[in-house]
């Protein structure tokens, strides 16, 4: 679920840089015109804005931007550690493909941009499936189950809703106003989950498909258990990705507000 955030922060990026024709010297093609921040559509331009752009990138990527195709998404190494009172390990995840993230649709925006000292911001989404395959290699237990095994995986998830979610405050930088993203959040749910892995339990058929078994009937206690350990992770990745944009780019050129 991650990596649907991915595309959402790219599709951002874009969003922020609509009108920028060069920064950094990379030249950037003008996707739209720059919200306005103090439109009092704006967060419903953001929404139009980005749900124009995640199909494009989801196929063309951005090369500008050395960001490939979004979908299928590649992901050539992921390292998962979580611990808890009824499931603990750690999995080492490679050569995963994520598809289905290019059919995000965008719910709804929420904002508070008015105030050029502060910026919040909440996009809720939603996507019908999203699969993941790869390889995998991990070890931990299920309740008293333990578990030690390497092998590939297929994990389909079925009606997936999220809010993303950040929050920065002003900063001044060369005489010049920026804003600087000091809080990133996410939240997720899933409708239904189907999981398939072989060797879950090095040399044993039958104590794989036990454990198997075990994780597609309680996949929900799973994800649970492990969303707190995601959603951090999240915010250190998403989080310097952020003021890439937004402390490269003076605030009043991401959204400049309306001179009318």
């Amino acid at each position: 679920m991650r990596n649907a955030v991915i595309l959402l922060l790219a599709a951002f990026s874009a969003v922020a840089r609509a009108a920028i024709i060069r920064t950094g010297g990379v030249e950037l093609p003008t996707y739209s015109d720059p919200c306005k921040r103090n439109d009092k559509d704006f967060s419903g331009c953001v929404k139009r804005t980005l749900q124009y752009l995640i199909p494009k990138f989801s196929k063309e990527g951005i090369p500008q931007l050395n960001i490939t195709s979004l979908d299928p998404f590649y992901l050539n190494e992921y390292l998962m550690h979580f611990e808890a009172t009824q499931i603990e390990g750690k999995a080492l995840f490679k050569d995963v493909y994520n598809h289905g993230l290019g059919s995000i649709k965008i719910v709804d925006v929420r904002s508070l941009v008015e105030d050029p000292e502060q910026l919040e911001l909440e996009v809720d989404f939603y996507m019908p499936k999203v699969i993941s395959n790869g390889k995998f290699k991990g070890e931990g237990r299920i309740g008293q189950m333990p578990l030690m095994g390497k092998g590939v995986f297929n994990v389909t998830s079925y009606d997936v809703t999220g809010s993303w979610m950040l929050k920065g405050n002003a900063v001044e930088l060369d005489g010049q106003r920026y804003m600087r993203i000091k809080d990133v959040g996410m939240k997720l749910d899933i409708g239904d989950m189907k999981i398939y892995a072989t060797n879950m339990i090095n040399g044993s058929p039958e104590l794989s498909q036990m454990a198997l078994t075990f994780a597609n009937q309680f996949w929900r206690v799973i994800f649970q258990i492990m969303m707190p350990y995601a959603e951090e992770g999240f915010e250190k990745i998403t989080r310097p990705i952020l003021n890439q944009v937004f402390l490269e780019v003076p605030y009043d050129q991401l959204f400049p507000p309306n001179r009318k």
